[in-house]
């Protein structure tokens, strides 16, 4: 069951700092150790640090101080392809989404299984099969700029997850969800993690993480605490 607690790391931070100019320090000296396999929950008010720390994890920006290491691989010195391949390995679902507005639905989330050269027919059937599970069957061919932001949000998480990439990174995944779909994403995200993905849901959400049997560590001005301790003591 908890198979994490007896593989090595997936991602590792060491004493790692983020600031921001001129002076806006997002976070400090924060030390972390993510298994292989484990779905782990970041949780903190707007402004704790909780996009920082996912942006530094797929090196979309790099630490001001201290180490970051994903499958034993200091990320941000690696350089050209090795990086490139590594980040492939990487799926991310923004909070801002950063989708083609002026494509569709399936060709939005196809693009990650098109860079790595998948058949066409197996990206089809891909496609096909997560809209389905995130009941978006009948967007397929709609233009992504025209749906709703919830409806935008889970086109995000399609496109992170299409590829089957080791890491998942879920940004307030449900900022925009009613219950019944806030349900059928995070089991779109427990398969994922059954499935052997080590996934890292940054969240305000607490309906999410309430009952869960996962780590939760809150962020708090950028510094990492642990809630559950905190409210034993």
């Amino acid at each position: 069951m908890n198979r994490q607690l007896h593989s090595p790391p997936m991602i590792e931070l060491i004493k790692v700092s983020k600031q921001y100019p001129p002076d806006v320090v997002a976070l400090k000296e924060v030390s972390l150790s993510i298994a292989t396999g484990e779905m782990f929950f970041v949780i903190g008010r707007s402004g704790a640090g909780k996009t920082t720390l996912l942006k530094l994890i797929c090196s979309m920006e790099t630490p001001s101080n201290g180490l970051i290491e994903i499958a034993g691989q200091p990320i941000h010195q690696l350089k050209g392809r090795h990086r490139a391949k590594l980040r492939q390995r990487i799926g991310v679902a923004y909070q801002d989404f950063k989708l083609l507005i002026d494509r569709t639905t399936a060709e939005n989330i196809a693009i990650s299984m098109e860079v790595s050269y998948k058949k066409p027919q197996l990206i089809r059937k891909r496609v096909r099969s997560l809209l389905e599970q995130l009941d978006l069957a009948d967007k397929h061919d709609s233009i992504t700029g025209e749906l709703s932001r919830g409806e935008q949000q889970r086109v995000t998480l399609a496109r992170a997850i299409a590829n089957s990439p080791a890491i998942i990174l879920v940004d307030e995944p449900t900022g925009n969800l009613d219950a019944a779909t806030t349900e059928r994403v995070m089991n779109l995200l427990h398969k994922c993690n059954k499935s052997g993905a080590t996934v890292v849901i940054a969240t305000h959400d607490d309906s999410i993480y309430r009952d869960t049997s996962h780590r939760v560590l809150e962020l708090r001005t950028g510094r990492l605490v642990n809630p559950v301790e905190e409210v034993s003591g």
